[in-house]
């Protein structure tokens, strides 16, 4: 389970089911449209682009969008939802260099729900840092340690952990589960200051649809939102 996971193999069934997932359309894609800047004639890179839901909101809102992903599938699935030209998507993978971009290329870089398939975040937070302007600023969403550590009860709850799970509308996915620590302590040897660390609340659209697990949520965050502006 070492080698990082790629969408591929359940493309079709995600794509078919995202968009109308709680937990991503009525829990954190609004939490973190909250948490974005004015983005008008801003250069924003999605990092993780899936579908391309997020690279078509930031379009919406005036950014200019480079949306990358590992999987050419996904971005088959982002380019049928999305043609523009203030947006371009190439394949890449965020465990390797992101040769595509200069120094110094983007103001904003958004990673929804992705940063949890890589094992190390290091060395692409490292390169988020490079690509980014100086003060840009990274908004990613994660899963929260807290809830990652009920659900699966570790025994070392400091370890990085590679999981595999099985979602019923899409398929199997492996990630990683990680204390708090290993999230904050690679971000700032990046280069990067925490802004906004948010734990969302589930929207009453949410809550009509499904109310035990939204208070299961109010008990315990299944996601954290971090934004963090890159230090001079």
């Amino acid at each position: 389970m070492n080698e990082e996971f790629n969408y591929d193999d359940i493309a079709e069934a995600y794509a078919a089911g995202v968009d109308s997932a709680p937990y991503n359309a009525l829990y954190e894609r609004p939490a973190m449209l909250d948490l974005l800047p004015p983005l008008i004639g801003a250069r924003v890179l999605d990092a993780g682009c899936g579908t391309g839901w997020y690279a078509a909101e930031l379009v919406k809102r005036g950014a200019l969008v480079t949306a990358i992903d590992s999987s050419a599938e996904m971005i088959r699935h982002a380019r049928a939802r999305l043609a523009s030209e203030h947006v371009e998507f190439p394949v890449a993978n965020l465990a390797e260099p992101l040769l595509f971009a200069a120094d110094a290329t983007f103001d904003g870089i958004i990673s929804a729900l992705v940063l949890h398939y890589l094992h190390d975040w290091g060395p692409t937070l490292a390169e988020f840092r490079r690509i980014l302007k100086p003060a840009g600023r990274l908004l990613f969403s994660t899963h929260h340690p807290v809830a990652d550590a009920v659900r699966l009860d570790p025994e070392r709850s400091l370890d990085v952990e590679a999981v595999e799970d099985y979602w019923k509308w899409a398929g199997t996915v492996r990630y990683y589960r990680r204390p708090l620590s290993a999230m904050i302590e690679p971000l700032t040897a990046a280069g990067f200051a925490v802004e906004r660390l948010v734990e969302p609340i589930p929207t009453e659209a949410f809550r009509a649809l499904k109310p035990q697990a939204y208070a299961r949520l109010l008990r315990c965050p299944e996601f954290l939102l971090v934004r963090a502006r890159a230090t001079v």
